[in-house]
């Protein structure tokens, strides 16, 4: 099992930057140091393409190419600033004491999330004493179509730009469980809406049920959703009691949380 905006899709992307971004993570991230030809195959670019996003990443120092073999490695500014590197939200820090006594309680898997345009990123995860987990590293994005997790989203963004998403391309299908059809998907965001969580079983995961709700910055009118979490757990270990447990004491984490980063943000707006 990855805030709340006005779409799911940002309204400008650079594709350029991306590709950058792309080629970067490879060479970084890769086990060895990848050749020209190499990068671009794998990530489907021209080579010439490639060449000139190589040229600049290598004149700023974020890459080096290794004189001998002519392939390129990581350079000394990203090392640099990888070591410096700090990811700082409040919101995480302020939700943790919830959200661990919420995992304690409950002793299942809890995943914080954001919304980064059309997925979700998981920004803090707690584990449950279970030998048998549901673990997902903060910096995993999922797709915001992923069960539960992207119902609560959805679900708080405006719906008539969430009914043109849903039509301008197909619902995934992850499981067999998946919703798919667009009226049916409406629909299920309609009662998440007017409900204030979310559930599935098996809908992005085989044998996963998940839980979600949402934590919202401000009061009255000027409320807004900025950030989700999801208890999961394995399904077939689930019972409508144990659903019923979740989502009692995840609103009273949703409400607890809510409350904290508002008087925390308005405190140190003052």
């Amino acid at each position: 099992m990855s805030a709340g905006q006005d779409s799911t899709h940002s309204a400008y992307s650079a594709p350029i930057v991306s590709k950058a971004m792309k080629v970067l993570k490879m060479i970084v991230t890769s086990g060895r140091n990848p050749g020209i030809s190499e990068i671009a195959a794998k990530l489907s670019l021209a080579k010439s393409t490639t060449h000139g996003i190589l040229a600049a990443l290598e004149e700023t120092g974020w890459v080096l190419r290794d004189p001998v073999t002519r392939k390129y490695t990581c350079g000394y500014t990203a090392k640099d600033i990888a070591g410096k590197a700090d990811v700082r939200l409040p919101l995480v820090e302020k939700a943790r004491p919830h959200l661990k006594r919420l995992a304690v309680e409950l002793d299942e898997d809890i995943h914080l999330a954001i919304s980064t345009g059309n997925h979700l990123l998981i920004i803090d995860q707690m584990e449950s004493a279970k030998d048998l987990k549901i673990s997902a590293r903060p910096g995993t994005r999922l797709p915001i179509f992923a069960g539960a997790a992207g119902k609560i989203f959805l679900a708080n963004q405006d719906r008539d730009a969430v009914n043109r998403i849903l039509r301008s391309k197909p619902i995934p299908q992850f499981t067999q469980n998946s919703i798919t059809d667009p009226n049916l998907y409406m629909e299920e965001l309609d009662r998440v809406r007017e409900q204030g969580t979310a559930q599935d079983i098996a809908e992005y995961l085989t044998n996963v049920w998940c839980v979600a709700l949402p934590i919202f910055y401000g009061k009255k009118n000027r409320r807004r959703m900025v950030a989700g979490f999801w208890v999961v757990g394995i399904n077939s270990a689930v019972t409508q009691q144990r659903m019923q447990a979740a989502e009692r004491l995840g609103r009273i984490t949703s409400d607890a949380i809510s409350r904290t980063i508002t008087h925390y943000n308005q405190d140190e707006g003052s």
